[in-house]
C-alpha cells in the first residue's frame, strides 16, 4: 500500500454517500439566544466522555475490519493496520490542543470501500460510503455508546443539507 493509493482512495470515497456517528440524534431547533451554539461549545470543553466513546467504537471496528490510517503527525504518514497501541495514539492525537486546533485522522476500510473521518474539533465522526455490513455494525456500536448513526443526504449545492435518523432495525434508503 502506497501513500498515494491511500489518497486516491480518500478522495474517491469522500464523494459518496455520508453518514454520521453523533453526540445528538440530529440537528436541534433554533432557539432564542443561539443555545444550540452554548450546548455545542459546553460539550467542547468537556469532552472526554464523548472521546472515550469515539475511541471504544474505532478499537471496536478494527477488530472487524483492516485499517489504512492517514494522519498528520511530523507530516503526512500512512499507517496499514497499525498495532493497537499505536492506534489508540493516532486517535488521541485528534483530541490534543485546543478546541479549534485539534487533528483529525482518516480511516480506510478496504474490505467493504468505505471510510470514516474522525476530527478532533467536531462532535461527530464522518462515515463515507458504508456497506450494508459495515452499517448494521455501526449502528449497533454507536448505540452500545449511547450515540447516533445518522444519514445525511447531499442536496444542490448551495442549500443545506439534510439528515434522517436511522433506528434500530430500519434499513436505510439509498
Amino acid at each position: 500500500m502506497k501513500r498515494t493509493d491511500v489518497i486516491s482512495k480518500i478522495d474517491e470515497l469522500i464523494e459518496g454517500p455520508v453518514y454520521r456517528i453523533d453526540i445528538f440524534p440530529g440537528t436541534g431547533p433554533q432557539k432564542p439566544g443561539n443555545r444550540c451554539f452554548e450546548v455545542e461549545e459546553f460539550f467542547q470543553h468537556n469532552r472526554a466522555e464523548i472521546n472515550r466513546k469515539f475511541t471504544s467504537m474505532l478499537i471496536k471496528l478494527y477488530s472487524y475490519y483492516d485499517f489504512w490510517v492517514s494522519a498528520w503527525l511530523s507530516g503526512h504518514e500512512v499507517f496499514e493496520n497499525p498495532d493497537l497501541g499505536q492506534l489508540a495514539g493516532l486517535i488521541e492525537h485528534c483530541f490534543a490542543g485546543e478546541w479549534k486546533a485539534r487533528d483529525y485522522i482518516n480511516i480506510v476500510l478496504p474490505e467493504c470501500n468505505s471510510m470514516l473521518i474522525l476530527n478532533g474539533n467536531d462532535l461527530y465522526m464522518g462515515v463515507y460510503h458504508p456497506s450494508q455490513g459495515l452499517e448494521s455494525l455501526i449502528l449497533e456500536l454507536a448505540q452500545s455508546e449511547g450515540l447516533f448513526f445518522i444519514r445525511f443526504q447531499r442536496a444542490v449545492k448551495g442549500t443545506r443539507i439534510y439528515q434522517a435518523v436511522i433506528h434500530h432495525g430500519e434499513r436505510p434508503r439509498r
